[in-house]
């Protein structure tokens, strides 16, 4: 992970925080999760990629580095991330990152960093599932870290994704998209398309967290790109958006 992408996610965490740009329900994050999960499932192949990722703010650091490193240690075991002399630890620019594989083979990435100019810490945990994990589980370690994440006071929000390639697509991308949209019950409130992708954001009165997109609510992302070299369709699905590449 680039320094530069941590201090814009960061950056992006520090806008919705503080200006009320993201709607933050905890409590109902594993719902949200599964309600998305559940609905793509008939729409992909089996083949799908799951990442699970909180943003939130987590004290002061004061821009240094020493204690940047306190914070990431401290954290990462709270959450029950091994011992850095265990696992994969790296600290660089003032950005602390550990990796620990939990939920069967799952691999979870807690990153801590200071941005620069700033006294206050932001902690980002990601957790990337291999094809064929078990959602399950995969939920079972969303709902955990969120309590944990509450005992350490953070305040932010998940991001939850899923991609695949699309089954039934044929032809007809729009319609595609529109089946997927009355499936999450939403309202679209953005649209997107080239040659290649096309991309939709939706109001869901389905699922609680939420963005503000200018004056609009946004909690569901839905995109496919088409694969030029394959010929396959890739879906992508977000809540509230997606921020991985698609």
């Amino acid at each position: 992970m680039s320094k530069r992408w941590t201090q814009m996610l960061i950056g992006l965490t520090i806008l919705g925080l503080f200006f009320g740009w993201i709607r933050h329900v905890d409590a109902q994050a594993e719902q949200d999760a599964q309600l998305l999960l559940s609905v793509a499932k008939p729409y992909m192949q089996s083949n799908e990629r799951i990442t699970f990722k909180y943003t939130g703010y987590f004290g002061t650091c004061d821009g240094a580095d020493a204690k940047v490193m306190d914070a990431g240690e401290r954290l990462s075991n709270q959450l029950g991330f091994k011992s850095y002399t265990n696992g994969s630890l790296s600290l660089e620019s003032g950005i602390y990152m550990m990796k620990s594989e939990v939920a069967g083979n799952a691999l979870a990435t807690l990153t801590v960093a200071s941005p620069v100019g700033q006294s206050a810490c932001y902690a980002v945990l990601r957790l990337d599932a291999p094809e064929n994990a078990d959602q399950a589980q995969l939920l079972k370690w969303q709902e955990h870290m969120t309590t944990q994440l509450n005992k350490q006071g953070i305040q932010g929000m998940w991001n939850v994704m899923i991609q695949a390639n699309a089954v039934g697509v044929s032809q007809n991308p729009k319609e595609f998209l529109a089946e997927l949209v009355r499936a999450y019950k939403g309202k679209v409130v953005e649209r997107y398309e080239d040659d290649t992708t096309f991309s939709t954001s939706l109001a869901s009165s389905e699922f609680e967290a939420s963005i503000r997109s200018g004056n609009q609510k946004v909690n569901v992302q839905i995109a496919l790109h088409l694969d030029t070299t394959s010929g396959l369709w890739r879906l992508t699905i977000g809540t509230p958006i997606i921020t991985m590449e698609y």
